[in-house]
């Protein structure tokens, strides 16, 4: 495991992004909130629902990930790491996460949390090593509108 930390989750978001982004926010259209994401080069916005209780994020990285059964969804984006550390967290709460400096499918995967912490969701971040990485809707779920990528590309706020 990389990291593990509560998220209080704002703006319905978990955001990841490369540390020397200027401006690390995402203009989301009708086509990403389908889909659960916003993409650009350097930085994804993955979708949460509204809820109450914190979020449980858990960052690793894994050779391959298998969608778990208790997933609510899951999705997976491309994502290259360079050698400083990302930020990985929510509008305004950030927290830097050392990650192998490598190419990667990094999979999102939103499952249930621990009811008895009040944690709405475990919020799983993998890094998987690809010479080839791309984007899919792993599984879709009832919180996504889609089973396919819509659009591959968002505007920076």
């Amino acid at each position: 495991m990389i990291a593990e930390f509560p998220l209080t989750v704002l703006y319905t978001q978990v955001v990841v992004h490369l540390a020397d982004l200027p401006r690390p926010g995402l203009l989301w259209d009708d086509e990403h909130v389908a889909q659960g994401f916003a993409w650009s080069e350097g930085i994804v916005s993955f979708g949460v629902p509204d809820h109450d209780g914190e979020c449980l994020v858990m960052v690793d990285s894994a050779q391959a990930v298998e969608v778990a059964s208790s997933a609510y969804w899951a999705i997976q984006v491309p994502f290259v790491v360079d050698a400083k550390p990302l930020k990985v967290g929510t509008i305004g709460a950030m927290r830097d996460i050392r990650v192998p400096t490598g190419q990667y499918n990094l999979v999102f995967q939103a499952l249930p949390g621990d009811a008895a912490k009040d944690q709405a969701f475990t919020l799983a971040l993998t890094f998987v090593e690809s010479d080839a990485p791309d984007f899919a809707i792993l599984r879709q779920g009832d919180e996504l509108e889609t089973d396919q990528v819509l659009r591959r590309d968002a505007e920076h706020a």
